[in-house]
């Protein structure tokens, strides 16, 4: 028991060890089979060279009739079929565990298996019938078990690699769509760039222009230019909303606004005080150059959110005189409907739900139904992604791109950074008063049956594959168990030519003498008693003479029949030439249940037999020497021989002891 317990606790070591190894060498996933049969033929290896040692110092003992050689050779075929067997089956199991703890899970389970089965298979010393001493259907039926099995195994085998293959595939194929599902993402992040940087441009233009010089210098008829300038640029990008310049108290002086007629100028009258707005604070900090990009929200008129929902971005830039003194910011409100149009167009291109979502984590594209612009309405606060898909809005928020797998599918994410750094000056610094950046976050959600269309196509030529070769292997081992069989039988009747009578099925003279040294020898180290019972027919000739060889040969097998029917089946009973016969009978039992065993053979003996019609009587003289520590095996069956003839000289006793012999009569 030590030795299997220090056994099982190498192998688990081995194997762990070995598992981290193969770790550290981080072969490529597609090259799982070869990451298997390193593992395998490691521990085969460790496997062999313990129970080597093991037997080596006594410590294992294989069972009766195995070989050290085979027994080294089976342990290693253990070992690795059962850690194939493990490496092909627990990556099927998508266990949700710790590298360390599945380590650990593999080397138990192969530690322990392939203990327990060395041990029944090679060491456990349960009486088991050796092959060689089955009858014909025992060794076919074994053989045919020993097929099946090897069959089904094999069979095993391959449908776990196949598995295994097509497990691989769809990770590869899972990893091989996010890879294109973030260069998508990314073509849809430039393009919104491009279209933020092309406005964040015009209003760096516009804060630049010669007729706002002229009319912070006090040109009288440089605001007419101006709102010329606002309308021309409006009528060409109809996504502008608005245009405008507020000085530096926060007043409009020039607003240009969409109408339903088109870009229309807005009367001093009507023009507002925007001096408390966000926008207008944050973009007054700015330095020359910069550009301030606010949040996406939804454009407010009169105090109410104005429908149809006109998603709006402010993108502004402060305004310096020629001397250099900040003077107020122009302002265009960009309609991000525009952005959402061309989302639609990119979404086309995406797997998964195309999304796009603010720092805090609204929706301001996707989920229009229930959650889109839930930051701008009081009751909707909480309809956050959040609240949708616990627990990876964070990771989102952190990483600038990456992809999260839950059960609700795979989120793939991009960041869209808003920042008031224009892209022409990005060396630019920025001072601890000027307006945080912001980002947008793109997210494509893609179920995992969005990414199966293409290795599911690899599905049925698989199967179709595992089919045909599972007939074929099968017809072949149909084949080779025929093979075998005819190879069998042919050694049986070799067997039998050899080894046995042939009229009458009974053991012939020299196997007879070989189960009688093997008996000897088992009585010996059991120190058990061991009896051998010599059998002549008596006037056996006369019956030859007056029936016929034809009756001679049936009476012999008759013989053999009701010898057969009184001794058991642990007797070996022999021919050993003409009408002599012979059995060896272990554990017997007392020398009265042995008389009584030799008085059962002469009743059956003396009942007449019936041969064309003709009644035939016979007899039998009987032989009787029991084995005695020391005694030679040429001594026993002398004493037996001795013993018959006595019995046959003898009128009244059919059977005599070889002992009860007076020494006169050798």
């Amino acid at each position: 028991m030590l030795a299997r317990l220090l056994l099982f606790i190498i192998l688990i070591t081995a194997d762990m060890l070995t598992i981290h190894g193969m770790q550290k060498l981080d072969i490529a996933i597609n090259f799982f089979w070869l990451e298997t049969f390193l593992n395998a033929c490691i521990m085969a290896l460790v496997t062999i060279f313990s129970v080597r040692i093991f037997t080596h110092f006594k410590q294992l003992k294989s069972r009766e009739g195995l070989s050290s050689e085979s027994l080294l050779l089976r342990s290693g075929l253990v070992a690795f079929a059962v850690e194939t067997v493990l490496s092909l089956s627990l990556p099927l199991l998508k266990l949700s565990a710790t590298q360390v703890s599945t380590t650990i899970t593999c080397g138990l389970l192969f530690a322990l298996l392939t203990t327990v089965l060395i041990h029944f298979l090679l060491l456990h010393s349960g009486e088991i019938t050796q092959f060689n001493n089955r009858s014909l259907i025992e060794k076919i039926f074994a053989l045919r078990g020993v097929l099946l099995l090897s069959y089904l195994f094999s069979l095993s085998l391959f449908l776990l690699l196949l598995l295994n293959i097509y497990q691989q595939q769809h990770l590869s194929n899972i990893r091989q769509s996010i890879t294109q599902e973030q260069q998508q993402l990314a073509l849809v992040r430039n393009g919104l760039n491009e279209h933020i940087d092309k406005a964040a441009l015009d209003t760096r233009m516009l804060a630049l222009q010669d007729n706002l010089q002229k009319l912070l210098t006090g040109d009288p008829e440089a605001i007419t230019r101006l709102t010329h300038d606002y309308l021309s640029l409006a009528t060409i990008k109809p996504a502008y909303e608005q245009i405008r310049f507020i000085d530096n108290e926060g007043i409009e002086r020039i607003r240009v606004d969409q109408s339903s007629l088109g870009p229309i100028a807005i009367t001093s009258k009507k023009m507002q005080d925007k001096h408390q707005r966000y926008y207008f604070t944050d973009a007054f900090k700015l330095s020359a150059g910069q550009v301030y990009i606010s949040r996406m929200d939804l454009n407010i008129e009169n105090g109410r959110i104005e429908l149809p929902f006109k998603p709006i971005v402010r993108l502004a830039t402060p305004v310096f005189d020629q001397q250099g003194e900040k003077r107020g910011i122009v302002i265009i409100n960009l309609n991000s409907s525009a952005l959402f149009t061309q989302l639609k167009n990119e979404a086309k291109n995406i797997t998964g739900e195309l999304m796009l979502l603010n720092d805090e984590g609204y929706w301001l594209f996707g989920r229009e139904r229930d959650a889109a612009w839930a930051f701008m309405f009081p009751r909707y606060k909480d309809r956050t992604i959040d609240k949708y898909y616990p627990g990876i809005w964070p990771k989102i928020k952190t990483d600038q791109r990456g992809y999260i797998m839950t059960s609700d599918g795979y989120f793939i994410f991009d960041t869209i950074s808003i920042s008031h750094h224009n892209t022409l000056d990005t060396d630019q610094t920025r001072s601890s008063s000027e307006p945080q950046r912001h980002e947008w976050k793109l997210i494509s959600l893609a179920s995992d049956e969005d990414f199966s269309a293409a290795y599911r196509n690899m599905l049925p030529p698989l199967i179709m594959f595992f089919i045909l070769t599972s007939i074929i292997t099968g017809i072949g081992t149909l084949l080779y168990f025929r093979i075998q069989r005819k190879h069998l039988t042919a050694q049986q009747k070799i067997e039998q030519l050899a080894h046995y009578d042939q009229l009458t099925g009974l053991y012939n003279r020299n196997l007879f003498i070989e189960l009688l040294e093997l008996q000897l020898a088992q009585s010996r180290r059991k120190n058990e008693a061991l009896a051998v019972i010599y059998m002549d027919l008596d006037q056996f000739k006369p019956i030859n003479d007056q029936y016929g060889h034809q009756a001679g040969d049936y009476v012999l097998q008759q013989a053999a029949t009701r010898m057969r029917e009184v001794l058991r089946d642990t007797d070996s009973i022999a021919r050993l030439g003409g009408d002599e016969f012979a059995a060896i009978l272990p554990s017997h039992g007392t020398r009265r249940q042995l008389s009584i065993i030799a008085q059962r053979v002469i009743t059956s003996m003396q009942q007449p037999i019936h041969f064309n019609g003709q009644t035939i009587n016979m007899s039998i003289s009987i032989g009787i020497a029991i084995h005695f520590k020391g005694q030679p095996l040429e001594s026993l069956l002398h004493e037996a021989d001795l013993a018959m003839y006595a019995a046959k000289r003898s009128k009244n006793v059919h059977f005599k002891y070889a002992d009860e012999l007076p020494t006169t009569s050798e």
